[in-house]
C-alpha cells in the first residue's frame, strides 16, 4: 500500500511538471554538402508563453544555448544561432528590448565533420520561456546520429518554412513599435525645422526656389529637387549605418557599455553647445565648397543647396539625428536606421517643399527671434535628461551603483523645475532676449514642466512611476523612505544595501556569490540545508525563494512587492530566507549531488538541483515559487508565484502564525 501511494505521489508530480511544459520539440539535421551539418532545433511554443531568443544580453534574460559534450570527430562553427525572425519585446524588469519568439521558435547549430566516420552529437540544450506572469527554465538532452554519407535532409523545405512564419507571430507588436519609432523620427524632422540654424534659412532658400526664369513651375521643380535631395542625403547616413549592422551588432551596440557612453557624451556634449557654452560646426571648408556649387543656379543647384543645408545645419540637427541613430542601434534591427533617415528627411523638407509650391506662405510664417533660442535650450535640458538613459546602462554594464534609480528621479526633477523657471524667464542664457511677458505657450509649457516634477517626487519614495519605467534604472535599495516607517529606516537602508552577500543569518553563507544575492541587502542562504540548519537556531519558519538570475517576473515581485515596507519587515525580522536560484551553475561537490527521481539524471550543479528538487517536491517548475517550510521542510501553508502585496503579506503572515501555533 505504502509502494502504492508513493507511486500515485510519483505520477501526481510528473503530472504537475506535464502541465508546465510549455514547448514540443522536433530536430532535424541538415548537410550543407561543404562538409558542414546543421543541427535544427523546432519548438512550438503554447500561448500565451514567449521564449527568449540565443541573443546574450550582459544582465538581460536567460538567452537560449547549446552546451556540446563529448565532442569527438567533429567540431562547433560557432555556437547556437536564431533559426527564424524574432520579436522585439519590451522586459519591463530588466528595463530592455528584448528578443523573444512565440507561438513558433526555431535554433541552428552548425558542425564542421572531422572524419568520413559515423559520428554521435550530444549536448544539453537550455532556455528559459515565461508569460508575464512567471517564467520556465528548461534543459534536456539532445542527440543526433549523423551517419557516414550524409544529403540534405527532405525536410529543408520545411525548416525554410519554419523560418518564414517565426516571426510572424508577434507581428503586430513589431510593427507598432516600428510605427513608434517612425512617427518619433517624423516629429524630430519637423522639429529640426524649427530651431536657429534653419528656420532662418527658410526664406532665403524658398527666394532660389523662385529665381530664375521665375515660373512657378520651375519653382515647384526645384523644391522636389530639394526635397528629394535632403531626404536622400539624411537617408544615405541611414544606410551606412545600417551597412555595418547586424542584428548581432545591434544587441552589442544597444547594450554594450561603449556605445552607450558615446552617446552619453553626445547627448550632454550638445546639451552644453545649446545652452550657448560653445558651437559645434562643421570643418567650413565643406559649407563654403557647398555654397560654391550652389551658388550656380540651375536644377542641380538645387541638390548642393540641399546638401549645403544639411551641413550648416548640423549643429542644430545632429542632437535630432543622434537619438534616431541611438533608438535605431537599440532596437536591434538593420532597417530601422534606414527608414528612421528617410522618414526624418522627409519631414526636415517637408516645409520647403510646400512653400515651393504655395509661396503665399511665406507671409503667414512667424519671425525668426528669440523665440528659436527658446527652443534650442529647452532642447537642451531635454536631451541633458536623455543622457541619464545611457549613464544608467553603463553603470549597469560595470554595477557601479552611482546612477541609480534615486539619482536619475532627483536629476530629472532638478532639469524640470528649471526648465519651468527657465519658460518663466526666471533663468536665462547668454543669448536670451530681454521679455517684456510670456506668452501663453512659455506659460503652458512650464506648467507642464513643473507638473511632471510634481508627478516625479514620490518617486524619490519607491513609487513605481510605470509610465516612465522604459526609462528609469529599475527599483532598487536606494529610494528613501519617509518618517517613522515601520520597515526600514534611512540609516537601516544604507545598511541593508552595503550588507555582505556572504552572510546568512547565522553566519557565513555557502555558494554566495555577488550575481546570486538577495534583494535590498537581506541576509539569505543560497542552498536549503544551510538555511533549514540556521532557521533551528533561531527558532523560525524558512522561506524557500524559487527565483533565476534571467526570471524578469522574479525582479518586478522584488521590486513592487518585496519593496513594501510590511513586507521587508517580516523578510528581515520573521524568517529566515533561502534565494534558492535554479540558474546557478556552480559545480558541486560530488558528494552534495543528487540523482532525479524523475529522469534518473545526476543533477551537478547547484542550480540543476534546486530545480529538481522543486518539482520533485512541489510539482512546479516555474518562478518566481516561494514556498514556507518549517524545520522538517513540511509546507506551513499553500505555497505563492507572482501575486499582489495583500495576497504576500497574507502568505507570509498565515505560515508565521501556523508556525508558531505547532511550537
Amino acid at each position: 500500500m505504502r509502494k502504492l501511494i508513493t507511486l500515485i505521489l510519483f505520477l501526481f508530480s510528473l503530472t504537475g511538471l506535464k502541465a508546465q511544459t510549455t514547448t514540443e520539440w522536433n530536430f532535424q539535421q541538415k548537410d550543407n554538402g561543404d562538409g558542414t551539418i546543421d543541427l535544427i532545433f523546432y519548438a512550438d511554443i503554447k500561448d500565451p508563453w514567449y521564449m527568449y531568443s540565443t541573443v546574450f544580453i550582459k544582465n538581460g534574460p536567460l538567452a537560449a544555448s547549446l552546451e556540446l559534450s563529448d565532442i569527438s570527430g567533429y567540431e562547433p562553427v560557432g555556437k547556437l544561432r536564431d533559426g527564424a525572425e524574432t520579436s522585439l519585446k519590451m522586459d519591463p524588469a530588466f528595463k530592455m528590448e528584448v528578443k523573444v519568439f512565440y507561438k513558433e521558435a526555431v535554433f541552428i547549430q552548425t558542425i564542421k565533420r572531422l572524419t568520413n566516420e559515423p559520428i554521435k552529437v550530444k549536448g544539453l540544450l537550455t532556455f528559459q520561456t515565461c508569460n508575464g506572469g512567471e517564467c520556465i527554465i528548461e534543459e534536456f538532452d539532445v542527440s543526433f546520429d549523423i551517419k557516414k554519407s550524409t544529403t540534405p535532409a527532405s525536410s529543408g523545405a520545411a525548416g525554410s518554412d519554419n523560418q518564414a512564419k517565426g516571426g510572424d507571430s508577434g507581428q503586430s507588436e513589431k510593427s507598432e513599435g516600428m510605427l513608434v519609432f517612425l512617427l518619433i523620427a517624423f516629429a524630430a524632422g519637423l522639429g529640426g525645422v524649427f530651431t536657429p540654424c534653419v528656420f532662418p534659412m527658410i526664406p532665403m532658400t524658398v527666394s532660389f526656389f523662385l529665381s530664375g526664369s521665375g515660373s512657378k513651375r520651375a519653382g515647384i521643380i526645384k523644391g522636389l529637387i530639394f526635397g528629394l535631395s535632403v531626404t536622400l542625403i539624411y537617408t544615405a547616413v541611414g544606410v551606412i549605418v545600417g551597412i555595418f549592422q547586424s542584428t548581432d551588432a545591434t544587441d552589442t551596440l544597444g547594450t554594450h557599455w561603449l556605445p552607450n557612453l558615446i552617446f552619453a557624451l553626445l547627448f550632454i556634449t550638445f546639451a552644453i553647445s545649446f545652452f550657448g557654452a560653445f558651437e559645434i560646426t562643421l570643418p567650413s571648408g565643406l559649407a563654403n565648397k557647398a555654397d560654391a556649387k550652389a551658388d550656380k543656379g540651375g536644377y542641380i543647384a538645387s541638390f548642393f543647396i540641399a546638401f549645403a543645408m544639411v551641413v550648416v545645419s548640423f549643429s542644430c540637427t545632429g542632437p535630432f539625428v543622434g537619438s534616431i541613430l541611438a533608438a535605431a542601434v537599440s532596437g536591434g534591427v538593420a532597417l530601422k536606421p534606414i527608414l528612421g533617415m528617410l522618414v526624418f528627411g522627409l519631414a526636415f523638407s517637408l516645409p520647403f517643399v510646400l512653400f515651393s509650391f504655395f509661396p503665399s506662405l511665406m507671409k503667414k510664417m512667424p519671425k525668426s527671434g528669440g523665440w528659436l533660442n527658446v527652443v534650442k535650450v529647452v532642447f537642451a535640458f531635454i536631451l541633458l535628461a536623455f543622457s541619464m538613459k545611457y549613464l544608467a546602462a553603463v553603470d549597469t554594464w560595470f554595477g557601479l551603483g552611482i546612477v541609480t534609480r534615486l539619482f536619475v528621479i532627483a536629476l530629472w526633477i532638478v532639469i524640470a523645475v528649471m526648465l519651468g523657471f527657465y519658460l518663466l524667464g526666471k533663468i536665462k542664457t547668454s543669448h536670451d532676449s530681454d521679455t517684456d511677458s510670456i506668452g501663453t505657450g512659455r506659460l503652458l509649457f512650464a506648467i507642464a514642466s513643473f507638473t511632471f516634477a510634481t508627478y516625479m517626487i514620490p518617486g524619490l519614495f519607491g513609487a513605481p512611476l510605470s509610465t516612465l519605467s522604459g526609462l528609469l534604472p529599475p527599483p532598487d535599495g536606494s529610494t528613501l523612505t519617509l518618517g517613522s516607517s515601520p520597515a526600514v529606516s534611512s540609516a537601516d537602508q544604507a545598511v541593508m544595501n552595503s550588507a555582505d552577500v556572504t552572510k546568512g543569518l547565522c553566519g557565513e553563507a555557502k555558494y554566495a556569490d555577488p550575481s546570486h544575492k538577495a534583494p535590498y541587502g537581506l541576509p539569505s542562504y543560497y542552498e536549503i540545508e544551510q538555511a533549514i540548519e540556521c532557521a533551528k537556531k533561531v527558532n523560525k519558519p524558512v522561506l524557500l525563494s524559487f527565483k533565476a538570475v534571467t526570471c524578469s517576473v522574479c525582479k518586478v515581485m522584488e521590486a513592487n512587492v518585496w519593496s513594501d515596507p510590511q513586507v521587508l519587515e517580516i523578510l528581515k525580522n520573521e524568517i529566515v530566507l533561502a534565494s534558492l536560484y535554479v540558474d546557478n551553475r556552480t559545480e558541486l561537490p560530488v558528494e552534495e549531488q543528487v540523482t532525479s527521481t524523475i529522469d534518473g539524471k545526476v543533477k551537478n550543479t547547484l542550480g540543476r538541483k534546486l530545480r529538481d528538487y522543486q518539482v520533485s517536491r512541489y510539482g512546479v517548475a516555474s518562478q518566481p515559487y516561494y514556498v514556507l517550510v518549517d524545520h522538517n521542510e513540511n509546507i506551513l501553508v499553500k505555497p505563492v508565484g507572482e501575486c499582489s502585496k495583500e495576497e504576500f503579506l497574507n502568505f507570509l503572515n498565515e505560515g508565521i502564525k501556523k508556525f508558531r501555533e505547532a511550537k
